[in-house]
């Protein structure tokens, strides 16, 4: 396995656009091949990144997307949920896991319980997240027993279900023994190259350093799961952005 890996360094390859790119403030989506876009086209997407807010870029993208994300139905969500869920089993690295943090959902993003029970029949170690401090931007990935224990969660400030501070402790994914060795990641984009997009208040990122740090190179698989309406030709990102080792979308199966 490898180790969590940042930015710098990955080249893109020839790639088939899904969904969208991004040139600067200008979003525009795409169903050919990228080699039909031109050269000034590809040369805009490249200085406008170089040189443009990286920020204003990212905010913009997740403004488009959260669109995109409203004009989808529940059952569209589930279906697409369910095609990269199978994905997901399939990984090498999925039979080899023993623990994996994985999340619950937001209304309109993509839909983990069918990836929760099957970890749970697998006999995997789960830990799901919940926030420590909005302040400092910080969360917890601690231990569920089972579906009938995270069906008892208490809602968030934000509707999601979170572990309870109280009753029994619970161990965290941080802490030895957790046996923790992927991570399925959520995202409002994702790129073929394994660049992704967040919410914006750098929960994940915040985390995902502590788990390098701990873990150290070859531990810790990344694995991030999308729908097709998420997937972008390039996520705006910096140095400081991990990138996914895996990135699975629903239409990738049949490519």
């Amino acid at each position: 396995m490898r180790s969590l890996p940042r930015s710098e360094g990955r080249v893109p390859g020839a790639l088939r656009a899904l969904a969208l790119v991004h040139f600067g403030s200008l979003i525009v989506p795409l169903s050919l091949p990228q080699r039909l876009l031109g050269r000034a086209a590809l040369s805009a997407m490249s200085s406008s990144e170089a040189g443009g807010d990286l920020k204003a870029q990212k905010q913009a993208l997740r403004k488009e997307l959260r669109g995109r994300l409203a004009a989808l139905d529940d059952a569209a969500i589930l279906r697409q949920s369910e095609a990269v869920s199978r994905q997901l089993f399939a990984l090498p690295e999925y039979a080899q896991s023993t623990g994996v943090a994985c999340f619950l959902s937001m209304p309109k993003e993509f839909n983990t319980r069918p990836i929760l029970a099957r970890l749970f029949e697998d006999g995997k170690r789960v830990y799901l997240p919940r926030v420590e401090s909005v302040k400092e931007h910080t969360m917890s990935m601690l231990e569920a027993s089972s579906l009938a224990d995270i069906d008892s969660f208490p809602p968030s400030r934000w509707g999601i279900p979170e572990p309870a501070r109280e009753g029994p402790t619970r161990l965290e994914a941080l802490e030895d023994g957790s046996q923790l060795d992927m991570v399925v990641v959520p995202g409002l984009a994702f790129d073929k190259m394994g660049g992704r997009l967040g919410q914006g208040a750098g929960f994940y990122d915040r985390y995902l350093a502590k788990l390098q740090e701990l873990k150290g190179e070859g531990k810790l698989w990344l694995v991030g799961v999308t729908l097709d309406e998420l997937m972008v030709e390039r996520v705006p990102r910096d140095s400081l952005d991990f990138l996914m080792h895996h990135v699975l979308w629903p239409s990738k199966q049949m490519q």
